[in-house]
């Protein structure tokens, strides 16, 4: 499991229960989590949790349905977008196909429900846009709202491309001011508890609102807040620096944690990106002979607002750039038909793109299934036998349980904080050479939990082995 799945596993089966995340804060509208993390997936994780158990499988499922869901919802928006349901098809395609789309949803990361909920926002958006009702158009306010609770950097992303959209949409008279007015309306009660979060912890006004059940909590410290350019040391040097990352994770397709993006392969992979900036090219040149495209000013604002919001965020990666991925796929789609509408051997080419994303397809599946496993395995974001290991040790009849912590792995601390067998009583080891003292000479009534992820310690005496974990005892 991975680190921030654990955080969100931990306070999802405490709402599931209790109604409180492990703090004892009823219904937060954030988590205060490693520094900061958002709520849908942890309300649809305890719904999970409560529906089917307190598994792996309840864990992971919705993030999984809602990426499954995604493929329809992606299908329908680009046939509606284009017009064109070939372009759909091949869009359909390079999204099943796409890595950053499978890696995302198998392993339960809370910001990864942002793109999923954009996108659903922004199909709903343009359908009430196109088809004139107003019922659509204030639902679509509501899933824009959701999104802003499925990510911090939402809340950046989706005011800016709600502004250039309303400007827009004004201008050539598709919607009215008081429509206008009404969506904001919607917007801004809906996304008024967490922009009230934002400002209590940014301008330091302690103490939580309650609004029955759910709470707008204060946090004495917020790590996120300090990933935003604004409140960095030296601004305009940290820009700088943030678009050079952008660029680079864009371009290059990978942030350097296989898990987000595999190196060899890209996001999606790199081939997509040419692509897309044949795409881009259509869009644009769609849009100077129309400027009442509605769906070209739509891809291109969706674009340039991902890329301005990653200029915002420090050090961007692949999660904190995931409001383009799917921009990108559908940009990449219309690049490869126009590309068929103006080869003279369009069989060929039709042939030859269909060959190069099978063949690229495949060595990535070879890839998962195989390098992928090892990287994670050796990884320290993910823990093998964590739960497990405290499971085992419940059984044991010792009473007094000793854990290592000198990597500071806040997981184990956690859960063993929060989830420990009452009577046993729990205490950690930050010294190396105390822990070394104590694998050497454990107490009749003690049991030992070592992580030996690194392979620091080896020929331990009564042990058993769970994943990266050794229980010993006398």
């Amino acid at each position: 499991m991975n680190s921030d799945e654990i955080m969100t596993v931990v306070n999802a089966k405490a709402i599931a229960e209790t109604g409180k995340d492990i703090g004892g804060i009823s219904f937060p509208v954030y988590l205060h989590g490693w520094g900061g993390q958002s709520v849908v997936l942890l309300y649809l994780m305890a719904l999970s949790i409560k529906i089917f158990g307190y598994t792996l499988f309840a864990i992971r499922l919705p993030i999984l349905l809602v990426s499954i869901i995604s493929l329809f919802v992606f299908y329908d928006l680009v046939k509606k977008l284009t017009k064109n349901q070939d372009i759909a098809l091949i869009g359909l395609t390079l999204v099943a196909f796409c890595p950053w789309q499978i890696l995302q949803s198998v392993w339960a990361l809370d910001c990864n429900m942002f793109p999923h909920f954009l996108l659903f926002a922004i199909d709903i958006f343009y359908t009430g846009i196109t088809k004139y009702k107003k019922s659509i158009l204030y639902m679509s306010m509501v899933f824009f709202a959701i999104s802003l609770y499925c990510y911090g950097i939402a809340i950046y992303f989706v005011p800016i491309f709600l502004l250039v959209m309303a400007i827009y949409l004004i201008k050539n008279k598709e919607v009215t001011i008081k429509n206008i007015i009404i969506c904001i309306a919607i917007f801004l009660i809906l996304a008024s508890p967490l922009v009230t979060m934002f400002a209590k912890n940014v301008l330091k006004i302690e103490g939580n609102i309650q609004i029955g059940p759910i709470t707008i909590p204060y946090y004495e410290s917020l790590s996120r807040k300090q990933d935003m350019v604004f409140f960095s040391p030296e601004p305009l040097q940290q820009l700088w620096k943030n678009i050079n990352s952008t660029l680079k994770v864009i371009i290059a397709q990978t942030d350097g944690a296989e898990w987000n993006s595999p190196k060899l392969f890209g996001a999606t992979y790199r081939v997509t990106i040419i692509f897309a900036v044949v795409g881009i090219i259509k869009t644009i040149k769609d849009l100077k002979q129309d400027k009442k495209n509605t769906s070209a000013v739509m891809l291109i604002t969706w674009l340039s607002t991902s890329i301005l919001t990653s200029f915002i965020v420090n050090e961007a990666n692949i999660n904190r750039l995931n409001s383009i991925w799917y921009v990108i796929l559908i940009l990449a789609g219309i690049g490869i038909y126009e590309g068929y509408q103006k080869i003279k051997y369009k069989k060929v080419y039709a042939i030859c793109v269909g060959v190069l994303y099978t063949a690229i397809f495949i060595a990535y599946t070879i890839y998962f299934y195989g390098y992928y496993t090892e990287v994670v395995d050796q990884s320290g974001t993910f823990s093998r036998g964590f739960f497990q290991s405290l499971d085992y040790v419940e059984t044991l009849e010792q009473k007094t349980v000793l854990y290592d912590n000198i990597k500071n792995d806040g997981c184990l601390e956690l859960y063993i904080q929060f989830n420990h067998d009452e009577n046993k009583e729990y205490k950690e080891i930050r010294d190396e050479n105390e822990l070394k003292e104590k694998i050497k000479n454990i107490g009749e009534d003690e049991v030992l939990i070592l992580d030996i992820e690194k392979k620091q310690y080896e020929n331990v005496g009564n042990s058993h082995q769970i994943g990266d974990f050794l229980v010993i005892t006398k």
